[in-house]
């Protein structure tokens, strides 16, 4: 059961050059006692979510639509005016999602 899995989540990751593939369902976040609350939904639909309110003056939840490209994941919000955490890498078992924006770094793990 668990190597079907495995396998599974290594074809996904491998597939992300091909952009007629059905997207991902997956979501990432940090653990529940942390106060960030930061968590990436992204859908099947290519449609995601995420918020990140580790800031409680400038709170950020967005949504929109996702593409892969290049084995990233990127994040085009409904709302342009909010900038925050677009682009991602999801590592190879699929258990992390790596995000990189100027010389702030987030990790996110698999829930």
């Amino acid at each position: 059961m668990k190597l079907a899995f495995v396998a599974s989540i290594i074809f996904m990751c491998s597939s992300f050059t091909n952009v007629k593939n059905d997207g991902l369902d997956l979501t990432f976040g940090v653990s529940e006692d942390d106060p960030s609350q930061i968590e990436l939904n992204l859908n099947k639909d290519y449609t995601f979510t995420y918020q990140d309110l580790s800031i409680a003056t400038e709170k950020i939840m967005v949504e929109g639509t996702y593409e892969v490209k290049n084995n990233k994941i990127h994040l085009n919000a409904n709302n342009d005016q909010t900038t925050f955490h677009d682009t991602w890498k999801i590592s190879d078992d699929g258990t992390t999602a790596k995000s990189r924006k100027g010389i702030t770094f987030y990790t996110l793990r698999r829930k």
